[in-house]
């Protein structure tokens, strides 16, 4: 008799993804893949067909994935702040706009219901703020649901755009990463004063990784009220990020050196994708087919619409207006659309976690705009 406890089901199915979802990420297609996004379309399929995974190993893996990026790219992250952190903000707010806009469009040209289509543009940018934004700024619980449903529908097809978007524009540039790291790299290392001894409590850095994701997800839990009634916070995403830069930047308490080793973040990256994609995906494959059965595949494209849109007018404007370095402009447009997998791309593909400085600057200016933005729509 072949017999599985429940526990050691959701282990086997997280597994299953994974190795079904690195085949589909090993596809290359004119030199295009989706490296370990296809964990999340396996993801998708393992949920259509009944798997489901815990929330909290979704949650797991983000925080493994977003601490890490955070602390590698901390000793950088000041000189983006300063050298290019209104351009950042002004690119957010352009690709929220151009998002907005778009919304719009959809809804007057192809009369798409309001809730819905502000309830996919939450999708296209990814934004759980933004869809609980838009819930609370609805009135009734059918509008609540169309709201859910657009999400629903248009989150999966968002985040396979923005992966796709974010290999393919360097390709059409014939961008030379070597060249673009340069340009996006950190400072010469600084020496350490004389003098001053430190210490690990532990070989490879597990503490001062810990130590960050316990004060991140506590920073991540403030709530701060916003007008109309809604609420602004970073967030599992948010909070580990902004103080794993912090953690990174200052490199000690005292004689505590909280550096960890760089051996350590590359397996943490990919078990926290592993985790995060085979949950989220597992949880948007749950009804995919039934929404779509619903309303149509002519919603698949105003979702994909309302993700390329906005990105290719954020590349425009960074590139021409703004003047920011491929990678600076791309690092700050993946957190503009709120996009961990964008990012997980972007990082795999340029070579350096450096671009996650520019993301990080950008991103709680992304969340606050967009929940203001899903609160603007709704009401208009």
């Amino acid at each position: 008799m072949f017999i599985l406890s429940e526990t050691s089901r959701e282990m086997l199915a997280i597994f299953l993804i994974a190795v079904t979802g690195y085949l589909i990420g090993r596809v290359h297609i004119k030199g295009i893949s989706l490296g370990s996004s296809g964990i999340f379309l396996a993801g998708l399929l393992f949920g259509h067909f009944g798997v489901s995974i815990s929330p909290s190993i979704q949650t797991l893996g983000l925080l493994l994935f977003i601490a890490s990026v955070g602390l590698s790219a901390g000793p950088t992250f000041f000189r983006q702040l300063r050298t290019n952190g209104r351009a950042y903000i002004l690119l957010c707010i352009t690709v929220a706009a151009v998002g907005a806009v778009t919304c719009g469009a959809i809804i007057l040209l192809a009369h798409v219901d309001t809730p819905l289509a502000v309830g996919m543009m939450a999708g296209a940018f990814t934004t759980s703020p933004g869809l609980a934004a838009a819930r609370e700024a609805v009135a009734g619980e059918a509008a609540a649901a169309s709201v859910s449903a657009g999400y629903g529908i248009i989150y999966p097809v968002g985040v396979v755009c923005k992966v796709l978007f974010i290999q393919i524009l360097p390709r059409l540039l014939h961008a030379d990463m070597a060249y673009e790291r340069t340009l996006i790299g950190p400072p010469p290392a600084a020496e350490a004063p004389a003098g001053r001894k430190s210490f690990r409590i532990e070989k490879w850095g597990f503490f001062a990784f810990s130590l960050t994701v316990v004060l991140g997800a506590l920073l991540g839990a403030v709530s701060i009220p916003l007008p109309g009634g809604g609420a602004f916070s970073l967030g599992t995403a948010g909070g580990p990020l902004i103080v794993g830069l912090l953690v990174g930047h200052i490199g000690r308490a005292g004689p505590v050196d909280l550096r960890p080793a760089p051996s350590l973040f590359g397996p943490l990256k990919e078990i926290g994708l592993i985790l995060f994609f085979s949950s989220a995906g597992a949880e948007g494959g749950q009804r995919l087919a039934e929404i779509l059965a619903e309303y149509g595949p002519s919603l698949i494209l105003y979702g994909a619409l309302l993700a390329i849109i906005p990105m290719t007018a954020g590349y425009f404007v960074s590139r021409k207006l703004l003047r920011l370095p491929l990678l600076n402009g791309l690092g700050s447009l993946t957190a503009s659309m709120t996009s961990t997998p964008a990012l997980a791309m972007l990082v795999e593909l340029s070579g350096t976690d450096d671009v996650a400085a520019p993301y990080a600057t950008t991103y709680p200016i992304a969340l606050i705009t967009l929940v203001l933005t899903m609160q603007v729509l709704v009401n208009l």
